[in-house]
């Protein structure tokens, strides 16, 4: 059954808390708080007659924002925190000697509860935002950051992740029943895994060292099935676990939407979902990897504008690809020292086109050493949509690009480097979902604070048109 909590303290708290007040910042983030957003989400996981009473869904949530606003890890080191700290107890509105809720409890809420309660206070604190006129979706920045699962993987063990339940079952059963057919007298009742150890079967272990290793895109972990290996930046190596993406809109930098993949290299697939979103005249900032051909197109079908920088590819000292140039009549390129290099074959699959000039051209050229260490001499390949890169690349060049660039450094990449201070390094549950769970909630963690920075700056009024605690 849904219940609420009674507010009201008794005489010693209210006298503790005076003197020992939130912090500015706290009180004003408990005052923002929307609460009634969360109790509106939680009525359709709970029987509002029947049943036992249950905790209160605000206190739950607020429990979990506290923990990530401070980063503390762990569940059992949450409630011991909550246990002795007066802010968080206040911030609660927890008298004193008011129990805690158990570890249970705060799960089973999370696991049940938690992705709505989440995604309502996230979305309906963007409501208010956009009724206040803080959000303006004219220009918006778009990255993403790999985040290690909270799980492991050893290669050589793939066969035993991927058991199930039951086929663990029937290996112990078949243990038990040797062990009472070597003596009958032992007891009927089958054994518990946990009071039971068994010797290392070496031949086994050396049998699946022996085989080859999955590829990498095949390993999965019983820690967590969800998670995929991201791949690292930075000269990192790869991880187990998912990728975040923020959009941030670019006038006061409030984060608009999170996304949560887990499949490598999704992020083009989520930013052309972005795109097919946008209006007419719209920008977008992003980094390299989503300057791709196909994003490229879709964002002049759409009429929007990409500060996307075009990667080009090393030449290693020869010429590079711009030195060639195009006729598109007769679908030829012209080579630096003036020779033609016509189609010799298209790659159906990608749908690149390799172009070359007649056999021995390039043996007796001058310019052969600055141009192509190649025996069969320079191949220029042509990507299907290369009048889109070709347009990216001049565009890229202007300051409004370069100015994009340098400001999705900051912006984007900020608001990432702000994120790990909350938490989102590593995650801390598991699955997909809850994945989603810890990167909204630390996304509204980041908006409320900037809200309030805002505020302090004069940017905002204390007073708004709605209240930020009315419900979604």
């Amino acid at each position: 059954m849904l219940k609420r909590r009674e507010l009201t303290l008794d005489w010693m708290s209210e006298q503790v808390y005076r003197v020992l007040p939130l912090s500015p910042e706290l009180h004003r983030m408990k005052d923002l708080f929307p609460e009634e957003c969360i109790w509106e989400k939680a009525k359709p996981f709970y029987d509002l007659e029947l049943g036992r009473a249950s905790e209160d869904p605000i206190l739950l949530t607020k429990i979990m924002f506290l923990s990530f606003y401070y980063d503390v890890k762990g569940d059992e080191k949450t409630l011991e925190t909550l246990t002795y700290r007066m802010d968080w107890r206040q911030f609660c509105d927890l008298p004193l000697d008011a129990p805690i809720p158990d570890r249970t409890t705060l799960v089973k809420f999370r696991r049940r509860v938690g992705l709505s309660a989440i995604e309502g206070i996230f979305q309906s604190f963007l409501d208010d935002l956009v009724d206040r006129d803080l959000l303006d979706l004219s220009h918006r920045f778009f990255d993403g950051t790999p985040v290690k699962a909270r799980a492991s993987i050893n290669p050589y063990r793939d066969d035993i992740y991927e058991a199930t339940q039951e086929a663990i079952q029937t290996k112990l059963q078949a243990f038990h029943d040797q062990q009472i057919a070597l003596d009958p007298s032992l007891n009927s009742t089958p054994v518990e895994l946990t009071k039971t150890t068994y010797a290392p079967d070496n031949a086994a272990l050396d049998a699946r060292r022996a085989e080859p290793m999955k590829p990498v895109a095949d390993r999965i972990s019983a820690g967590d099935p969800d998670a995929r290996f991201q791949r690292g930046k930075h000269g990192k190596p790869s991880e187990l676990g998912y990728e975040t993406f923020f959009s941030t809109d670019g006038k006061q930098l409030f984060i608009e939407d999170v996304q949560v993949s887990a499949e490598a290299s999704q992020g083009q697939q989520l930013f052309l979902e972005k795109l097919e979103q946008s209006d007419v005249g719209q920008t977008w900032s992003a980094d390299a990897e989503f300057a791709t051909g196909e994003i490229l197109k879709k964002a002049e079908e759409k009429q929007v504008t990409l500060n996307t920088p075009v990667r080009q590819v090393n030449s290693r000292g020869l010429f590079p690809k711009t030195e060639f140039v195009y006729d598109a009549d007769a679908d030829t390129y012209t080579c630096p020292n003036g020779e033609c290099l016509s189609l010799r074959g298209t790659n159906h699959k990608t749908g690149e086109r390799h172009y070359r000039p007649k056999s021995g051209t390039c043996g007796d050229c001058p310019m052969r050493e600055e141009c192509t260490r190649s025996n069969t001499g320079r191949t220029v390949t042509r990507n299907r949509h290369e009048e889109q890169l070709e347009r990216q690349h001049e565009y890229a060049r202007t300051e409004q690009a370069v100015m994009g660039k340098v400001l999705r450094g900051i912006i984007a990449e900020g608001k990432f480097a702000e994120a790990v201070r909350h938490g989102l390094k590593t995650m801390r549950y598991v699955g997909r979902e809850m994945a989603i769970v810890q990167s909204k909630l630390v996304a509204f963690i980041l908006n409320i604070k900037r809200f309030i920075r805002l505020e302090v700056q004069g940017v905002v009024p204390r007073t708004a048109k709605q209240p930020l605690t009315e419900g979604a």
